[in-house]
């Protein structure tokens, strides 16, 4: 069974950069797992990878799907896509390198997505609960049926909360004890997930708020509102773009805002990493102690891959 490499962890650890290293390293293309960066015109509050970056390795699953589709992107169309592009890669001789931190996306596409369709009744019932009485009530709802399920969920995200809720009301059974598995993956996945220090992960989020600041992030967030309004879902559940727009309705000021994007990121990263705590497969990388390095060597040592000498002399980054 042929292996497949992820990159994971909490946002602003650099899975990006370390990614992309080691995608020239060992000829791969690399597969967004963001569940943000796939949506058009969401750039800089996701913090997407440069246009440099994109052009020098081959990326997939980013700038795929529009944010004011009826139909909104969810896991199984992740691991559709995901599948398919593997594929693809392997039968051009390359490696496929998934990289992003969300979650639910790796989960579904290494332990397959349970095979449940949808109740439109049942799903308009759960709509007009979440319209009337809002997100916490039905995360409420949710604590009641399935008490693990809603300690793992993001409990700020309504299509998660709204999914397992219709689950568990499809099926009678808990989300978190449903084992019918469809679409069992071909591959074995080796998960790497990095992490650093949480001052200095916490350093490292307030860091990069302040640079998406500077580079025009409240002058984006204000072209997408104009453009599909601010109550456009995707952008209402979307750190960075939910607090700016606090800050142009007049609810918070500027400087609230940016203070709330920061707490709100660092609170997601800690979310992150609760989630890939419980999965005894990751193997965990300091992010500030050469990550590229070890996972080469991890690779190479485990006889995973091929990798030349000439990359074992490879120049590598630190924090």
């Amino acid at each position: 069974m042929k292996k497949i490499i992820i990159i994971s962890g909490p946002t602003a650890t650099g899975k990006t950069d370390v990614a992309i290293k080691l995608a020239k390293n060992i000829n791969g293309e690399i597969i967004s797992a963001d569940s943000r960066q796939l949506y058009k015109k969401l750039n800089i509050g996701t913090n997407k990878p440069t246009k440099k970056q994109l052009s020098s390795v081959k990326h997939h699953l980013i700038n795929i799907a529009y944010i004011n589709s009826k139909q909104q992107f969810n896991a199984g169309d992740f691991v559709r896509l995901s599948n398919n592009k593997i594929e693809n890669i392997l039968n051009r001789k390359k490696i496929p390198v998934i990289v992003g931190g969300t979650g639910l996306y790796i989960k579904s596409l290494i332990d397959g997505l349970i095979d449940i369709k949808g109740n439109k009744k049942i799903r308009n019932s759960i709509l007009n609960i979440f319209k009337k009485h809002g997100l916490d009530f039905l995360f409420r709802k949710l604590k009641k049926l399935d008490p693990e399920t809603a300690k793992m969920i993001d409990k700020k995200n309504p299509v998660r909360v709204i999914r397992a809720v219709e689950i568990c009301l499809l099926t009678g059974k808990k989300y978190s004890a449903l084992k019918k598995i469809t679409n069992k993956p071909k591959y074995d996945f080796l998960i790497f997930c990095l992490n650093m220090d949480r001052k200095q992960l916490y350093r490292n989020i307030n860091k990069r708020v302040d640079m998406m600041i500077n580079k025009g992030l409240i002058n984006e967030t204000k072209k997408i509102v104009n453009e599909f309004s601010y109550k456009n879902p995707i952008l209402q559940s979307t750190i960075g773009y939910k607090e700016i727009i606090g800050y142009l309705t007049g609810t918070h000021t500027k400087e609230t805002a940016i203070e709330l994007l920061k707490q709100n990121t660092r609170k997601y990263a800690k979310r992150q990493l609760t989630w890939f705590k419980k999965d005894k497969r990751v193997i965990w990388i300091d992010a500030c102690k050469n990550p590229l390095r070890k996972i080469l060597n991890y690779i190479q040592k485990s006889d995973i891959l091929y990798t030349s000498e000439r990359h074992k002399k490879s120049t590598f980054n630190r924090c």
